[in-house]
């Protein structure tokens, strides 16, 4: 139980509206797949793993919850505007929306599965020997 807020870390995770995670640089990125895991709708950035991993293999990420800024080759600015218009555009929607999609992006956790992602690291050890 976490002295700060008096719960457990996945209690506080599952409370939460929206995780923003706009990291300038990140090799993976556990927290917004953390959030995706508990159906709370997540932000990262193509310049961390994953969601350079979202963008090449879901086609529409954010009907699943996913947002992925784009910060590659962009100034800091731009990308804070872009952020600020979709979080903008988030607290517009209604709790009826803020459900659906949490049952969309709780939906799309299976895509992140184990099972699914070890073949990737799998490679990756395999290129790290060679």
């Amino acid at each position: 139980i976490s002295p700060l807020f008096g719960m457990e870390y996945a209690e506080f995770v599952r409370g939460c509206h929206l995780g923003i995670f706009p990291r300038y640089y990140e090799p993976w990125g556990y927290t917004p797949l953390e959030c995706v895991s508990s159906g709370i709708p997540a932000v990262t950035s193509n310049l961390s793993g994953f969601g350079d991993y979202v963008q090449k293999t879901m086609k529409v990420p954010r009907r699943k919850g996913l947002y992925v800024l784009n910060r590659k080759n962009r100034s800091y600015q731009e990308s804070a505007r872009d952020l600020a218009r979709f979080l903008l555009d988030f607290a517009k929607h209604g709790r009826r929306e803020r459900i659906e999609l949490r049952n969309r992006t709780e939906a799309a956790a299976p895509l992140f599965d184990w099972e699914r992602l070890i073949k990737h690291y799998q490679q990756a050890y395999t290129q790290a020997l060679r």
